[in-house]
């Protein structure tokens, strides 16, 4: 064992977590983290080669994952986000909702619509649908136990 394993406690054993837009950056730090502390991880983007490449990162640290490409403004793909999980592993006690869009800085005045449109989407909007159809479509498979909702912020 490292002292990198050592550190690291095993406070989510026995738990399953998804975490959306994880293949990288913030998102796939996180869901390294749940998977070194012992959880079961499912990982999510929007592309497969990004999904199928922190997929095999993460097994190689012998961490357990599945991958799933997920654009979370899409209703059936979210949908299939949370019964791919069930299937695979029969409950999820957490959901971190990493997915985030910032498509222009620029200052709030001049924001087009069209960007804020799209920030409301992503950043605010998958958020709250993802935990509604994982909560209100899967009741009866498991209780939700933690979601973390992460989102851009510039000065």
């Amino acid at each position: 064992m490292s002292k990198e394993e050592m550190k690291i406690g095993r406070r989510f054993e026995g738990k399953v977590a998804i975490v959306t837009a994880s293949t990288q950056g913030i998102g796939f730090s996180i869901a390294e983290r749940l998977g070194l502390e012992g959880a079961a991880v499912v990982v999510s983007s929007r592309k497969q080669k990004n999904v199928d490449e922190a997929v095999e990162k993460l097994k190689n640290k012998g961490i357990q994952v599945l991958g799933v490409v997920c654009q979370v403004s899409n209703a059936q793909q979210r949908k299939d986000l949370i019964n791919k999980t069930v299937e695979k592993y029969g409950k999820i006690d957490v959901v971190v909702s990493n997915a985030a869009a910032n498509p222009t800085v620029s200052l709030l005045l001049e924001t087009p619509e069209s960007v804020l449109d799209k920030v409301w989407e992503i950043n605010v909007k998958a958020s709250v649908l993802l935990l509604q159809v994982s909560v209100l479509d899967l009741d009866q498979y498991w209780e939700l136990k933690q979601h973390i909702c992460c989102c851009n912020c510039f000065d």
